[in-house]
């Protein structure tokens, strides 16, 4: 059974896609940085905006706690301009690797690889599973895992 965003997913990606070939399994995966170092960011922008309005005593009430939060979000945008999103499509046919962009929505943007159907990609275990797949290190989130390891070709008929 296929979720309302896999569905989503496959519908925008129909384009990238070869003609007559059907999409079983998609997993939504993200390279560059960590996962887990989004976090990181986002808490130095926060205490390190806070640290600095208190350093300038511009940190009194409100206004220092806005300025924690907007530097919080600026640590969280910059940890974007280090991520890179993907999307992998198994068909019937092959696993499509695609891009997605770094900001927008669930729209894809190119393929980057094309790879035979019985491409492995695990095991996976984790929150954020890495894996190598197209020359690249992915993290692939929890909820994705369970399609991930159904790459196997005796499992995707």
């Amino acid at each position: 059974m296929i979720s309302t965003l896999s569905g989503k997913v496959i519908g925008r990606a129909q384009r990238f896609l070869e003609p007559g070939e059907q999409v079983r399994r998609v997993v939504l995966a993200q390279g560059g940085i960590d996962p887990r170092l989004r976090m990181v960011f986002f808490m130095v922008g926060l205490v390190g905006v806070r640290v600095l309005f208190t350093a300038m005593g511009a940190a009194e009430g409100a206004a220092g706690y806005l300025a924690g939060f907007l530097g919080g979000l600026a640590g969280v945008l910059l940890a974007n301009g280090f991520t890179t999103r993907r999307g992998v499509l198994v068909t019937d046919r092959n696993v499509v690797v695609l891009e997605y962009g770094r900001f927008g929505g669930v729209k894809p943007i190119r393929v980057i690889a094309r790879l035979p159907q019985g491409t492995r990609i695990g095991p996976m275990s984790g929150t954020w599973a890495p894996i190598e797949l197209a020359g690249e290190r992915l993290w692939v989130h929890k909820k994705w895992q369970g399609d991930a390891a159904a790459f196997t070709p005796a499992q995707l008929g």
